[in-house]
């Protein structure tokens, strides 16, 4: 897999981590859970994720913009 294909995925996996918490944030608000023990562990495990791979994705992005110094005098 190309650095282009990683970066996609991470940011998507991002994406829908970030989709996916807050639909679970709205479902425990109206069901009055938002703070039990358990929906904690969960949001913070899914902001780890989220944050993880969106810096990846930054990471991988900031490697492929950055120019490339060939030295072709060094032949």
């Amino acid at each position: 897999m190309n650095d282009k294909a990683k970066m996609r995925l991470y940011a998507l996996t991002s994406i829908a981590c970030l989709v996916w918490l807050v639909e679970a944030m709205v479902r425990d608000y109206k069901n009055g859970q938002m703070s039990s023990v358990l929906s904690i562990i969960f949001y913070a495990c899914m902001l780890i994720v989220i944050l993880y791979t969106a810096y990846s994705a930054l990471q991988i992005w900031k490697i492929k913009d950055k120019p490339e110094n060939n030295h072709e005098g060094a032949n």
